[in-house]
C-alpha cells in the first residue's frame, strides 16, 4: 500500500497524487519508488489510457526534501544512486517519455527544483492559476539536474531555458504560458477536475495505439535525421494500415459516431 503518494483509476484516467500536503510534496527516495510503480502500474493496465501526475494540498512539488538534500550534502553524494550504466528507459524521471500513454502534470501549485524538472517529461503540463515555477538549482550551488539542460530548452528556447536556470527565478502560471513552458492555465476551482476532464476527452477521442506509436515518435525524432524520422513514419504508416484501430477510425467518421478504439 502507497504510503506517500494516491493512487486512482476512474473511467479510463489513473490520478498519480504526491501526497505530503503539509512538506509541499517535497520529493522522498519512499516517493520516487511509489511514483514510479504507480506508473508502471498505469501503462500495464488496460483500462488506463491517461495518466494525471499532482500534488495533494496547495502544492505540486516543493523539490526534494531537506532530509535527502542534508544526506546528500553529507555524504558527497556517495549514496546517490549512480545512472550512467542504465538505459534511457530506466534513467530517474525521463523514464517517463517511455510510459506508452499521455501523462498529464497538473500543476496546482509551488513547482520547485526536482518538482519543476519531473513536469518537463510529462506530455503535458496544465497549471493552475496559482502555481508558480522555480528552477532553483543555481541559488542551492547545484547544476542542471537529471537532464534538465537537455529537455528544458526544447520545450522554451535556448534563450528562456537560460534565463529560467541560470536566475533560478519564480515564474508565475501566465508567464509560463507564455513561454510554453506550460500548454495551458486554468482557474484554481476545480482544477484537477477539469484536468482530469482534459483527460478522459483524450482518452476516449483518440486510438490509444496511434498515441503510443506518435508518442515514441515524438521523442526519438529529437535525436533522429530528417530521413531517419521519415523511415520510422514510413514503417509505422504501413503497419497503421493493418490495425483495428484505423478501421475503427474510419467507421466512426463516416457512421458519425463516438468512436470505439481498443488499442490495436
Amino acid at each position: 500500500m502507497p504510503e506517500e503518494i494516491l493512487y486512482d483509476v476512474a473511467e479510463g484516467v489513473a490520478t498519480v497524487t504526491l501526497n505530503r500536503p503539509d512538506r509541499l510534496n517535497a520529493w522522498t527516495r519512499k516517493m520516487e519508488s511509489e511514483v514510479s510503480a504507480a506508473m508502471r502500474a498505469a501503462a500495464s493496465d488496460d483500462s488506463v489510457r491517461a495518466i494525471v501526475l499532482t500534488g495533494a494540498g496547495r502544492g505540486f512539488c516543493a523539490g526534494a526534501d531537506m532530509s535527502l538534500l542534508t544526506e546528500v550534502a553529507e555524504t558527497g553524494g556517495a549514496t546517490h544512486r549512480s545512472v550512467s550504466s542504465l538505459d534511457d528507459n530506466q534513467r530517474q524521471h525521463s523514464y517517463l517519455i517511455t510510459i506508452p500513454k499521455p501523462v498529464i502534470a497538473a500543476i496546482n501549485g509551488p513547482s520547485v527544483g526536482l518538482g519543476f524538472v519531473i513536469p518537463l517529461y510529462c506530455d503535458f503540463r496544465i497549471a493552475a492559476v496559482s502555481a508558480s515555477f522555480n528552477v532553483i538549482f543555481s541559488r542551492r550551488g547545484l547544476i542542471a539536474e537529471y537532464g534538465l539542460s537537455w529537455m528544458l530548452p526544447r520545450i522554451v528556447g535556448l534563450a528562456n531555458a537560460i534565463d529560467l536556470v541560470f536566475t533560478s527565478r519564480k515564474v508565475d502560471a501566465q508567464e509560463a504560458l507564455r513561454i510554453g513552458l506550460v500548454n495551458r492555465v486554468l482557474p484554481d476551482e476545480n482544477f484537477l477536475a477539469a484536468v482530469q476532464a482534459f483527460a478522459r476527452e483524450l482518452s476516449a477521442g483518440v486510438s490509444p495505439r496511434s498515441l503510443r506509436v506518435m508518442k515514441r515518435q515524438m521523442y526519438e525524432g529529437q535525436a533522429q535525421t530528417l530521413n531517419e524520422a521519415m523511415d520510422m513514419a514510413i514503417a509505422e504508416m504501413h503497419e497503421s494500415l493493418k490495425c483495428a484501430d484505423f478501421k475503427e477510425g474510419v467507421a466512426h467518421f463516416l457512421e458519425k459516431r463516438p468512436p470505439k478504439f481498443t488499442g490495436r
